[in-house]
């Protein structure tokens, strides 16, 4: 049965796992009693995965999870919710008296609502006592999961700043032919689109809406984030003077043919095609599409070339897109767990560097060998892969073996100059004045902003923007975020 996951990853410093094997005697818990009458029963919750189990096995009956129940001591059970809707089946889960134990959850928001609503234990009493966690987790980090003083999750580090974010990803072999090259400004974008549209008659620039910002041509304009620092305080970028200033620029674009017609209405499967089939010249892309992509155009243009270049400068010398939050993941324990301590304990032991070196690759000498430095997959990973279902806790090393042998590296080393903009309001905690209106604030903003671009609304009402910005709550957010980083996160 197939299975989908998001993405679960943490940064941690791992020289010490190069020095580890994998054994019996390094599985060997110091946890519960493991005598079968004494022993404590947990269930853990992951999300989805594209991966799937061996024939005969399930998330319940599998070479991980037997070695797992044994080293930890604990009775495990694993659920895997389902693709669609999975934090509606939590919350039944918990509404009905099926209480978890451990629930892995990637997305910031999710862990605030079931925070807000006092559906979380706190857990500073335990993490005292969990030595491993405490070596994962960088102190500063722990801000994004305390709320009044108290602990409400483990938050495992980011792990996929190594690989960047995005940039233009382009007709190399067109550039060449039309000698464009060494574009360094928002002027040069420009000219450079001006002569792929007047010489090869394709859609110089296509882009789907997203919230309405245009990653790499935002960042050249000062807007690359949703909250920056200006003037010793935080402020929303899309409702400053230089948001302006990028609407401009991009409804020039658009008016001039120069950015997709079918912009408002694009999606990314056929803004890729376009890439592919030779219809559009550029486009920013996730390093995590690239591959893909450039597979999918290779087979239909074999001498052809498709290459990241770097993303623009803006009139004040801005540039860059946007780095990862400080957290991958949230490890929280529901408050109706009747394990909190143990739940607590059993995560502790998935942070021991020789436990998380196992789930992400397996056995040395079977799964993977060590050459150097380097970790390198055999073979028999490929039998290893629905390993995903229980990496609770992922490494850098973990993400980096992955990006290698999975071919993404490519294209990730070639993004990871430009992403260089810090996400401020990632690293404050769940905050419900910030979480509780962020998805009615880029509604009203890709709205508004898409209209501007296409030149459905002039720019004249760009107050009128900011008036529906502010009336969903966005005065309220910033409010709340610049207080936070005046009064706690400076001082750090």
């Amino acid at each position: 049965m197939m299975r989908r996951l998001g993405r679960s990853a943490a940064v941690f410093a791992v020289a010490i796992v190069l020095l580890l094997g994998i054994s019996a005697v390094a599985f060997a818990s110091g946890q519960p009693d493991k005598d079968s009458k004494a022993k404590v029963s947990l269930t853990v919750v992951m999300t989805n995965n594209v991966e799937s189990f061996l024939p005969g096995e399930d998330e319940n009956n599998n070479e991980i999870i037997r070695r797992l129940r044994e080293g930890s001591g604990y009775d495990l059970k694993w659920i895997i919710l389902p693709a669609d809707q999975p934090w509606n089946k939590l919350t039944l889960m918990i509404s009905s008296g099926e209480t978890p134990d451990v629930v892995y959850c990637p997305p910031k928001n999710v862990f605030a609502d079931y925070l807000h609503k006092g559906a979380l234990a706190p857990i500073d009493e335990y993490v005292k006592n969990a030595p491993n966690l405490q070596k994962l987790v960088p102190e500063a980090t722990w801000a994004a999961v305390t709320w009044k003083g108290k602990r409400y999750a483990v938050p495992i580090p980011q792990n996929q700043n190594i690989a960047g974010n995005a940039s233009f990803f382009v007709r190399k072999d067109w550039f060449a032919e039309l000698g464009i090259k060494d574009l360094v400004t928002v002027d040069d974008y420009y000219q450079a689109m001006k002569t792929i549209l007047d010489k090869k008659k394709v859609i110089p620039l296509t882009q789907t809406p997203d919230n309405g910002v245009v990653g790499g041509f935002s960042g050249a304009f000062g807007i690359g984030t949703t909250y920056k620092e200006k003037d010793g305080g935080i402020v929303a970028s899309y409702i400053q003077p230089e948001a302006k200033e990028y609407l401009q620029y991009m409804n020039k674009l658009y008016a001039e043919g120069l950015l997709d017609k079918e912009y408002p209405i694009n999606k990314g499967a056929n803004v890729q095609e376009k890439l592919v089939a030779g219809k559009a010249a550029m486009n920013v892309t996730a390093w995590s599409s690239a591959l893909s992509i450039n597979n999918n155009f290779k087979a239909k243009n074999p001498t052809g070339e498709l290459a990241y270049i770097a993303p623009p400068k803006g009139p004040r010398g801005e540039t860059g897109f946007s780095r990862y939050g400080p957290v991958r993941s949230y490890l929280f324990v529901p408050a109706q767990s009747k394990h909190i301590k143990e739940a607590v304990g059993f995560l502790d032991y998935m942070s021991r560097p020789e436990v998380y070196t196992y789930v992400s690759f397996g056995e040395e000498g079977k799964q993977f060998n060590r050459k150097g430095d380097d970790i390198f997959l055999t073979d028999a990973y490929q039998k290893f892969r629905f390993q995903m279902y229980y990496v609770l806790v992922d490494t850098q090393m973990g993400f980096a073996v992955r990006l290698r042998d999975k071919g993404f590296k490519v294209f990730s080393d070639q993004v990871v100059p430009y992403a260089t903009l810090e996400p401020i309001a990632e690293y404050a905690p769940p905050m419900p004045e910030v979480l509780g209106v962020s998805a009615d604030l880029d509604n009203v903003t890709l709205e508004y902003f898409v209209r501007f671009i296409t030149g459905d609304l002039g720019l004249d009402k760009f107050n009128e923007y900011v008036t529906a910005w502010k009336a969903k709550g966005g005065d309220k957010a910033v409010a709340a975020l610049d207080s936070w980083y005046k009064s706690d996160f400076k001082k750090k």
